[in-house]
């Protein structure tokens, strides 16, 4: 019986057993097989890999591309800040209330000190506190003193700062009748004081006083 004849005869399980017996001998066709198959998976490995660095490049130059969207769009949201300069402003003319003695500073002063503060309220509106304080130099010590707030301006916007000064002390003691008026330097908050201090009669509460003039005022708003 030939070869042929036998593997004819074998069954099909008898045959599988035979091929996979040891040191059964590969035919030529079998050997050329594998190199071919091997390269084929080589090659479509390295094709994938090249595939997935360049999907892996696309997504990081995309997330760059996003990343620089969205800073510019935050950028784009900021509001701008704007500086504006306010001019001419003043308080009325304010008289603290009488605390203290009798209304007559009867040519006795008064001593007089004054502290101005700006602050900003409701986001948008700068005021202005003005405290006075008027003391007779003697005795029965007549006095009056308070303190007045004034709205010097309403933003358009959230005030976010005052690059000019904020605050403002003054002190000096009343010799006359007459109004008492002072005036500074541009860099201070305060342009002019006019004040009254001793009168002919009744002072405290009555016409000792003070108004402020404001030297320009620059807020920053956004």
């Amino acid at each position: 019986m030939n070869h042929i004849a036998l593997f004819r005869s074998l069954s099909p399980l008898a045959l599988a057993l035979f091929v996979a017996a040891p040191g059964c001998v590969a035919t030529t066709d079998e050997t050329q097989a594998g190199p071919r198959a091997d390269d084929a998976l080589a090659s479509g490995a390295a094709e994938a890999g090249s595939a997935a660095a360049e999907l892996e490049a696309a997504a990081a130059a995309q997330a760059v591309e996003n990343g620089a969207e969205q800073l510019t769009a935050g950028a784009e949201d900021d509001p701008i800040p704007s500086t504006r300069t306010l001019n001419d402003l003043s308080t009325d003319f304010f008289v603290p209330p009488h605390v203290g003695g009798d209304a007559e500073y009867n040519g006795h002063g008064p001593s007089v000190g004054l502290q101005v503060e700006l602050s900003v309220f409701n986001d948008n509106e700068l005021w202005a506190a003005v405290t006075m304080d008027a003391l007779e130099t003697r005795s029965d010590w007549t006095r009056a003193t308070g303190t007045a707030w004034y709205r010097l301006h309403t933003a358009n916007g959230t005030i976010v700062d005052v690059s000019s000064p904020t605050a403002f002390v003054h002190t000096y003691t009343d010799t006359d009748h007459a109004h008492d008026i002072f005036s500074f330097a541009p860099g201070s908050l305060v342009q002019k004081l006019d004040y009254v201090g001793d009168t002919r009669g009744n002072d405290a509460g009555r016409k000792t006083g003070v108004r402020v003039y404001f030297n320009p005022i620059t807020i920053v708003t956004e």
